[in-house]
């Protein structure tokens, strides 16, 4: 539906857009001026950014829906923003959603020719702040750009931690995607990282390119939520892929059959069919289990707020930002295994379980709790309004584009450190 929307504009659009952005791009500001107004490309191959961009987020991961959001937001601060997206084909013409200039200019091996679409479209919008969040073939062609442009800085935000091993990333045809995704990495002019692990993880030679930048939460709850009347015990929420482990998930709902569990996410491409076929059957086969599949935004945070925990259960992962949109509500988190910076244990914003026993036990204690679930929720909201709210992270990235490392303790307050070189 969004396609049809989009192919819907004239050819006179793509036309006078890409007009208007080269004319700007020669009279705007020039890069570190005073009032600090700058012109933003957002790299974000696929369509999953763009359907964000345009209110659809029920079948978006967790990196596009951020960089959607950041656009926005930096739109919204006054700067010129553009947003490259598309699978090759360039079939749509430019549109602007929410005051980001959205371009279909993302190549493909499919059509090696869509290169040059990405190269032409680059020169058109003249950005000096290149940001991209995914590992991509084609990320070397950015940084090429950025290189080239004197005036121009390439900024790659890490996504998942084991986005920082550029070697491993890729586990389809490595020997193609890894050096591709390793010459983009290196050649960013900064790495922004979720948290310090990140950091740790990366090649020595590029931990000196690092900036730690918060993910962006839009709002936040007034109050935790009220623990009473809350209807579901354990909520999942995740795009359903091999990592994220919903069968421990649905492991723990088998374990404890008076409480009531809930799962939200779509079955990804990538999931083999048997595996789909197992979890669809696992799930039917569970009555306190209630699938409900792909859900917007919106619709999450409803059913967080009649949540008495979030369980994570993956294997790896950057910074969830299921994590956020729950202590957003207020709502404690439970994993398995994943703490990012570990946030969840120094600041006490849930559990991590580390076994399938301590899980099961620590689900427990967090629904029959009510007073630790309650100080849990609010100790989780304070943080992320400190931490996670929108003027800090556009504060530190745009400060990062400036090329200048930032500090940032979990208090959230930010202090500058010396320019770059």
């Amino acid at each position: 539906m969004l396609e049809a929307t989009i192919a819907s504009e004239t050819a006179a659009n793509r036309a006078t857009a890409l007009r208007n952005a080269s004319t700007t791009a020669e009279t705007a500001p020039q890069f570190g001026s005073a009032d600090r107004r700058m012109r933003w490309c957002f790299y974000s191959p696929g369509w999953r950014s763009l359907r964000v961009l345009a209110g659809d987020t029920s079948m978006s991961g967790g990196a596009e829906a951020q960089v959607a959001h950041l656009a926005a937001a930096m739109a919204q601060r006054g700067h010129e923003v553009s947003l490259i997206y598309g699978d090759g084909e360039g079939c749509a013409p430019p549109t602007t959603i929410a005051g980001v200039l959205c371009l279909d200019a993302a190549p493909s091996w499919r059509r090696p020719s869509s290169a040059a679409r990405l190269w032409r479209a680059l020169k058109d919008v003249s950005p000096t702040i290149l940001y991209a969040r995914l590992p991509d073939d084609f990320l070397w062609l950015v940084g090429l750009i950025g290189r080239l442009r004197s005036r121009t800085r390439f900024i790659y935000a890490v996504a998942h931690d084991d986005h920082c091993k550029p070697w491993s990333t890729y586990r389809h045809r490595p020997w193609f995607h890894n050096p591709l995704y390793a010459l983009g990495l290196h050649s960013a002019d900064t790495i922004a990282i979720q948290h310090e692990g990140q950091r740790t993880r990366l090649p020595h030679r590029l931990r000196g390119r690092t900036v730690a930048v918060p993910n962006l939460l839009r709002s936040f709850a007034s109050r935790p939520r009220p623990l009473e009347g809350a209807q579901i015990d354990a909520l999942w929420v995740a795009q359903i892929r091999p990592e994220k482990r919903l069968e421990r998930f649905l492991d723990l709902a088998g374990s404890c059959p008076g409480l009531r569990f809930s799962v939200v996410g779509g079955f990804d491409p990538t999931l083999p069919h048997a595996t789909r076929c197992d979890l669809e059957r696992k799930m039917s086969s569970l009555s306190n289990v209630t699938f409900l599949g792909p859900t917007q935004a919106a619709e999450i945070m409803a059913l967080l707020e009649d949540s008495k925990v979030l369980v994570n259960t993956s294997e790896a992962e950057g910074f969830p930002n299921t994590m956020l949109e729950a202590w957003s509500a207020g709502v404690p988190v439970l994993s398995l295994a994943i703490d990012p910076g570990h946030v969840i244990e120094t600041q006490a914003l849930g559990r991590v379980s580390r076994t399938t026993a301590g899980l099961r036990s620590d689900l427990h204690l967090l629904t029959k709790n009510g007073i630790l679930n309650q100080e849990m929720g609010k100790r989780a909201l304070d943080y992320v309004r400190r931490r996670h709210n929108t003027t800090t992270a556009c504060d530190l990235l745009e400060t990062a584009a400036l090329g200048r490392q930032v500090s940032v303790p979990v208090d959230g307050t930010a202090q500058l450190q010396d320019a770059m070189p």
